[in-house]
């Protein structure tokens, strides 16, 4: 990978963390204990954008001619916007978890 695409994927990791600190913390906040999939999805929202950008593409390429390339394109695109959920997802998941254990660790209980 170039200095480029390892300074974004750096970049989107951060990024898909502190979101997901930060809705982690306000559902905390408000006593609502059940932060597991909010964090996932927060972070994997992330392939909804990237989604509609690849629909765009479909019908701003000239190249695809023909049915059988719009689908081949399409599935891909939809392997490829469902791997980037999951990843991004698991960041945002894996860092709440880091986040809550951190918070709920420092409580003195006497």
């Amino acid at each position: 990978m170039s200095l480029v695409s390892s300074s974004l994927f750096c970049y989107l990791v951060v990024v898909c963390s502190e979101v997901s600190f930060v809705l982690t913390y306000m559902h905390l906040c408000v006593e609502d204990w059940k932060w597991w999939w909010k964090s996932f999805f927060s972070s994997g929202s992330v392939a909804i954008y990237i989604s509609f950008t690849l629909n765009y593409l479909v019908f701003d390429l000239k190249s695809l001619s023909g049915s059988i390339s719009a689908t081949l394109y399409i599935g891909y695109s939809l392997f490829m916007v469902l791997a980037i959920m999951l990843a991004t997802g698991t960041v945002g998941f894996l860092s709440s978890f880091w986040f809550v254990h951190y918070l709920f660790s420092s409580v003195k209980l006497d």
